[in-house]
């Protein structure tokens, strides 16, 4: 009898953690599940804490070292698998809980990338330079998301790369809907690098001209200072919503007529991966991996953080004749 090889996995998932990433992971595991046991310790990264630095976190990342620790003493390893959280702090994290790992095991180490902005927003201070070096000196595989990626990453470091694309969690019988051209959606947590306040300033300076469009947003609250600004936009034709999950949030981005992610920065969305999937056209900026997703002839790429942009696209959108292919294409 062949003897059971064993994964140790740390990381965000679903349904604590509601983003690209943690849905990622979850597909990624799934598919690690046939073949491998998996042990899970899940990261406890809350949104209300985004990119902020509190006792409350150092605790709660001082209590997961040491159940890597536990769990790495108990049990021998194949592969310990985790992503790398691109801050400063989550980058302490990262390597503590590989250095951890690595006082009880030899296994091999492999390190996941998810985000799109590495080079343009994390990597240029000298201490974020010099983590880097260190976690990636202690993994022995790094996986990218992409062709251009591996190659940025090769000629920055004197390392192999791996890639794996993101993909969809579900995978829907195709069904072909009416769009109109009238109601918009976006689906994401509400953060202000997701562009939100971008898109509701341009919407309901639109509303006035357009009156018949509406826009639907779903998403979990950062804080409660964003959340009263964002409630501030609702109206006849701007709702407000709350998260939406598994195939309630498929069926309502395929009704949907568009789906806008005017993001500041990206990796490989799966958002616009899941509206791809069920054909429903998609506004998104130009940043990170989007325009390898979409194609760079794509035509309702917006400029991140440019609002004349984004309403010169939303109008595209609006004015131009139906495309029938444009979802087949998607």
């Amino acid at each position: 009898m062949t003897k059971a090889r064993w994964i140790l996995f740390f990381g965000e998932l679903p349904p604590k953690n509601i983003h690209g990433i943690a849905y990622s992971n979850h597909v990624n595991l799934k598919m690690l599940g046939s073949t491998y046991m998996i042990d899970i310790i899940e990261d406890d990264n809350f949104l209300i804490d985004h990119d902020k630095v509190s006792l409350a976190k150092l605790f709660r990342v001082i209590k997961k070292i040491f159940k890597v620790a536990e769990k790495s003493v108990r049990r021998k390893y194949a592969y310990f698998y985790l992503t790398y959280s691109l801050s400063v702090f989550g980058s302490l994290k990262t390597l503590s809980v590989i250095a951890v790992h690595r006082i009880f095991n030899h296994d091999k180490v492999v390190l996941h990338i998810h985000r799109g902005d590495f080079f343009s927003r994390f990597y240029g201070s000298e201490i974020s330079r010099l983590l880097t070096r260190i976690v990636f000196s202690l993994s022995d595989k790094i996986i990218v998301l992409s062709k251009t990626q591996r190659l940025q990453f090769e000629k920055h470091f004197n390392k192999s790369f791996w890639i794996l694309r993101n993909t969809v969690e579900i995978e829907m019988e195709p069904k072909s809907y009416l769009r109109t051209r009238k109601n918009f959606i976006f689906v994401s947590n509400y953060l202000i690098d997701k562009g939100i306040i971008d898109l509701l300033e341009v919407f309901s300076k639109l509303v006035l001209q357009e009156c018949n469009i509406t826009l639907t947003t779903y998403g979990e609250f950062s804080d409660l200072t964003l959340k009263e600004k964002i409630l501030g936009f609702q109206s006849e034709n701007i709702f407000i919503k709350g998260t939406i999950t598994g195939i309630e949030k498929y069926e309502l981005i395929a009704k949907s007529d568009c789906l806008i992610l005017p993001s500041w920065n990206e990796g490989q969305p799966v958002i616009i991966l899941e509206a791809m999937s069920v054909g429903t056209p998609v506004i998104a900026s130009d940043t990170g991996l989007i325009s390898e997703i979409l194609g760079v002839d794509y035509p309702y790429l917006t400029q991140p953080g440019n609002r004349k942009s984004l309403e010169d696209k939303i109008l595209l959108y609006l004015r131009e004749k139906d495309s029938p292919d444009i979802s087949k294409k998607l």
